[in-house]
């Protein structure tokens, strides 16, 4: 992989694991009132730094000469992950609140998990440790991801007629922290130890 290309992984690892854990604790790292703004605009938050991951991870593809089939499997998945993020950002900007919104950050999350896992399973230019890191971070991607399609709110406690949910933004949340490290360790080892070729 190009320096440049390590580079760009790196800042968009930084980029999604500090857009993770800020729409995961606004109120830890904020005042109330930038807490509150956070909040507010989390979806919207999100929607960009899976768009960024997604045209990331297209690039990096086509930075390449040769496609490969887990390449290939990677545009396809990159693509979709880009098309879901653009369609919540309009949803966002034109119909603020719909209710499915967490279909769609679920398909591209998924997507970009699949991709993932495909890279790390087939993928002859990452050697074995970086191989089964990024197929592990895949798939717990894409647990969370099925989570998110399914359930818009999920029920974590409950005692009595007492029922605490979590939204879908938090898991989101989670898997752009996990999609951070897996850029960061990726440039990391590609950098030091030169561990792949090609994204």
């Amino acid at each position: 992989m190009k320096n440049s290309m390590i580079v760009l992984e790196f800042l968009v690892g930084l980029l999604a694991l500090i857009i993770g854990i800020v729409t995961l604790y606004p109120f830890k790292f904020f005042n109330l009132g930038i807490g509150a703004e956070i909040m507010f605009y989390g979806v919207t938050l999100l929607a960009v730094a899976m768009l960024i991951v997604g045209i990331f991870r297209l690039a990096s593809v086509f930075s390449f000469e040769t496609l490969s089939l887990p390449k290939k499997i990677n545009v396809v998945t990159s693509v979709l992950t880009v098309a879901m993020a653009v369609v919540i950002l309009y949803f966002q900007m034109v119909v603020i609140g719909e209710r499915w919104l967490h279909l769609l950050f679920g398909i591209g999350l998924l997507s970009y998990a699949v991709g993932r896992v495909t890279i790390g399973a087939l993928t002859t230019e990452y050697k074995s440790g970086l191989r089964a890191f990024i197929s592990l971070i895949g798939i717990i991607i894409g647990v969370f991801s099925i989570i998110i399609i399914l359930f818009q709110m999920t029920p974590i406690h409950s005692e009595g007629s007492l029922t605490v949910y979590l939204t879908y933004t938090y898991f989101t949340g989670i898997t752009l922290v996990l999609i951070g490290v897996d850029c960061l360790v990726s440039a990391i080892l590609a950098g030091l130890f030169g561990q792949k070729q090609g994204p």
